[in-house]
């Protein structure tokens, strides 16, 4: 209330971990590994649908197949784009 004196945080020591900070380095290391596991995913994908490519005879089937391994390859590279930028600004 008014003219109550109001008591300072205590102040941490330079040696003691910031709380915030760890935290968020915390939450940043599950984020890189979710990206990480996403674009494996993807990658995989792409893989398979590369594998199938060669094996298909009909045009048709060679496009879709083309077109979806461009789709998760790009997306793949996206993601692996992303966690070298995160790797350099933490660095």
């Amino acid at each position: 209330m008014a003219g109550e004196a109001t008591r300072a945080a205590p102040k941490r020591r330079r040696d003691d971990p910031d709380p915030a900070r760890a935290e968020g380095e915390k939450v940043g290391a599950r984020i890189d590994a979710a990206f990480e596991k996403l674009a494996g995913k993807l990658r995989a994908r792409a893989d398979k649908a590369h594998a199938k490519l060669d094996a298909a005879t009909k045009a048709d089937k060679r496009a879709v197949l083309l077109r979806r391994y461009e789709l998760y390859a790009d997306a793949a590279a996206y993601l692996e784009e992303r966690l070298v930028d995160r790797g350099e600004r933490s660095a």
